[in-house]
């Protein structure tokens, strides 16, 4: 069996290194490459495989699964062809207008859905203020945690809250703040759920799940990721850290603490089948991103495929290697997709 990884790198990161020490564990031959280093008319990779701790170049035959990266444009018919002959892992889920859409008319998510609406023109988000009075603003495309806004109702116009400021606005200072600020990009907006520590650093608890050797939906990790000095979000590209979950449940929620951990591994385990279910191709990572107000009830963030795992490298990299080998199997026709 022969596992490639593509990136867009030139140069093999951590991820890499670790998957490819783990496959050497397991007897699969494993290399790292990028667009660049496919030959189309030959159909050949020259890859970079790991010998003694460094990397090798040798060329090789396309390999029976691809870890790949999220396809880009540019690289369209490249995947196509890549795609012929050997098993991707990654696929797209659609942004997050196209998730939440999807979520809500399957109907199976309510116990965590949060409403949700586009945001076109300004019009579009008074409703949501007037039943809510406070919403949050962020744009459809993933975005990193940038470029996004609270916005609540006060008696003088606005008030707008970002990780950095807080600021008020009349009604028409308002008009202009959105023309020059949020008219370039689409946005869902969204009721403001405060889900905060008792230091007032706005967390939300990602669950990181990815499918095993079986096909099977394993957590990986589920942990709290904090905004240590923001005021809207966590995310830790943006400034922040993370904690074992545990103690920082037992910390926020008191006596409570173990019940949010029962609904956060029921989650883990219901949640993925579910999503899976709306897709006829196979899934093999997700990131689930939860809030968690002061009752302790958990709500959707948001779902990403691709999820990061700076954190916990190891273990990531031992349940990609497991779904290695189930993609070889499915698509020898040894295994079935959901």
């Amino acid at each position: 069996m022969k596992v490639g990884m593509l990136r867009f790198k030139d140069v093999p990161g951590k991820l890499a290194r670790t998957v490819a020490y783990i496959c050497g564990h397991h007897d699969i031959e494993f290399f790292y490459f990028t667009p660049d280093d496919v030959d189309l008319t030959a159909f050949e990779i020259n890859g970079q495989f790991l010998i003694k701790g460094e990397w090798v170049r040798k060329k090789t035959k396309f390999p029976d699964v691809i870890d790949n990266a999220p396809m880009r444009n540019r690289d369209k018919f490249l995947y196509s062809i890549l795609s012929e002959h050997s098993f991707l892992t990654t696929k797209r889920i659609g942004t997050k207008k196209e998730v939440f859409h999807k979520l809500e008319k399957n109907g199976r998510f309510k116990d965590v859905l949060i409403p949700y609406k586009l945001v076109e023109a300004e019009v579009d988000m008074q409703p949501m203020l007037d039943e809510y009075k406070s919403i949050l603003l962020k744009p459809v495309s993933s975005n990193q945690g940038r470029n996004i806004y609270v916005v609540e109702q006060i008696e003088s116009g606005f008030r707008v809250i970002t990780d950095s400021s807080t600021e008020k606005y009349s009604t028409e200072a308002f008009s202009t703040f959105f023309s020059q600020n949020l008219y370039r990009r689409l946005y869902i907006c969204q009721p403001f759920i405060d889900s905060k520590t008792k230091e007032g650093h706005p967390f939300d608890v990602r669950i990181h799940t990815r499918k095993n050797s079986e096909g099977n939906w394993s957590s990986v990790k589920i942990y709290p990721r904090i905004g240590i000095g923001k005021s809207v979000t966590s995310n830790i590209s943006q400034g922040g850290g993370t904690s074992p979950i545990n103690p920082f449940l037992e910390a926020q929620f008191g006596e409570k603490w173990k019940e949010v951990k029962r609904n956060l591994n029921h989650l883990s385990k219901s949640f993925p089948k579910r999503f899976q279910s709306m897709y006829n191709y196979s899934l093999d990572g997700l990131g689930i991103d939860l809030g968690i107000d002061k009752s302790g009830k958990l709500w959707l963030f948001e779902v990403n495929t691709y999820a990061g795992s700076t954190y916990f490298m190891a273990e990531a990299s031992e349940a990609r290697v497991s779904y290695y080998k189930y993609c070889a199997n499915l698509s020898s026709g040894k295994a079935y997709a959901p």
